[in-house]
């Protein structure tokens, strides 16, 4: 059961950072769960995999003032997920390193994977119940704290992301939208929607449900 958990939460974090690389590759901006460690990365010219470490990291602290009493230690394996994901994700731009600049309209098809991986990673990795990334951990605890819908609370961090992004581009680069393009806005709304419809496509199919929220995190 163990081994089937980890093989799970492993391959889901893996599928996500495929995501984060198409949408680097894509050239259209990067997805709302990487566009602050990209901002950093082009405000300081630090690695994305260790700006990426950094900001999960501080992310994994912010939920212990959301969910108060509620917050447990087993949150803090999500520091550990931290580190795993900057380095897939710098794996996967090393895999995806040899593809050529594509035509536009490639880049969006590009795009639009890539927010189907980030989804589909999601509901690969998160029913394991092991720990979540530190960014569906805060997503995740603000659904517990406040009993609203993973989706939709997925839908407002990540578009809070893409603010944050735009204002440290504005004063740390010489573009504002430097990790902020169309894709990011699209990302934005609709990776929560279709996290929405894959789970209710999946539960159909199969007549299982999927928990993405763990009630006894």
């Amino acid at each position: 059961m163990w081994i089937k958990r980890i093989i799970l939460f492993v391959g889901g974090l893996f599928v996500m950072s495929l995501g984060v690389g198409l949408s680097i590759k894509s050239g259209l901006g990067v997805t709302p769960i990487s566009s602050i460690p990209y901002s950093l990365t082009l405000a300081s010219s630090v690695n994305i995999g260790v700006t990426t470490v950094i900001f999960n990291a501080l992310l994994v602290f912010l939920q212990i003032p959301i969910l108060k009493k509620r917050f447990n230690s087993k949150r803090l394996l999500q520091l550990i997920n931290a580190f795993m994901f900057g380095y897939f994700t710098d794996l996967s731009l090393w895999i995806l390193s040899p593809m050529p600049d594509l035509p536009l309209d490639v880049n969006f098809t590009l795009l639009i994977v890539s927010m189907f991986l980030i989804a589909a990673g999601i509901l690969i990795y998160m029913p394991a119940n092991i720990a979540p990334l530190p960014g569906e951990g805060v997503v995740e605890a603000v659904s517990l704290a406040y009993d609203k819908r993973f989706s939709k609370v997925k839908v407002c961090f990540d578009t809070s992301m893409v603010v944050l992004s735009l204002i440290i581009c504005g004063l740390f680069t010489s573009d504002i939208l430097g990790s902020v393009n169309v894709g990011t806005i699209l990302a934005a709304i609709f990776i929560g929607i279709i996290i929405r419809y894959l789970t209710e496509l999946y539960e159909k199919i199969t007549g299982k449900s999927i928990t993405v929220v763990n009630k006894e995190n």
